[in-house]
């Protein structure tokens, strides 16, 4: 009788040892599948964007900031300078060779960060996510972005690649609010 009760809970525990390495596996495996960048809090980077259409391509160069919840501040410093400051629904545009600031509402909040934070790891490799009726798909490099792409509301092709990638270093709220200079002309949307 002895041997019979070693022998099941042998069986048991190897039964229950497999269990647990299979859900330990799977753990992870779709822990990997979940997405990116649920962890991240505060974004900073250099970026280059491409921007191909039909007649040609455009290429922009710069530095992002972007913070939880809604907050971001693309600087664009080549080929013309002009700053873009997305806090909440807000958007204000910049555009000191044309002096002048275009402040705009959106229907919802704008969110960099969620378009990383949903992104999800698919077949072709790359972590995908849906914001906006946009499809984003976001190459890593180690455990940070190096390339966004996705098809912008006009059908033009944009490419922007991420160098020197900090994740969650503290960036203050008033990065992103802009004030605006003197003499130049506003126009509300």
């Amino acid at each position: 009788m002895r041997v019979l009760k070693n022998y099941k809970h042998r069986q048991a525990k190897g039964f229950l040892q497999k269990f647990l390495g299979f859900f330990a596996l799977h753990f992870v495996a779709f822990g990997v599948a979940l997405g990116f960048g649920e962890d991240i809090r505060t974004l900073k980077a250099d970026f280059t964007q491409k921007t191909l259409s039909q007649e040609n391509t455009l290429i922009y160069s710069g530095t992002l900031l972007a913070k939880a919840p809604a907050k971001a501040k693309w600087i664009y410093e080549k080929p013309t300078p002009k700053e873009i400051y997305i806090n909440g629904k807000k958007t204000t545009i910049y555009e000191p060779f044309l002096e002048q600031v275009s402040i705009g509402s959106a229907k919802r909040k704008i969110d960099f960060l969620q378009i990383l934070r949903q992104a999800k790891l698919q077949k072709d490799g790359k972590y995908h996510s849906v914001y906006e009726d946009i499809d984003y798909a976001l190459t890593l490099q180690g455990s940070k972005p190096q390339k966004l792409e996705f098809s912008d509301e006009f059908d033009n092709a944009v490419e922007i690649v991420f160098e020197r990638v900090r994740i969650n270093e503290a960036i203050d709220d008033r990065e992103f609010d802009f004030i605006i200079p003197p003499n130049v002309d506003i126009i509300r949307q």
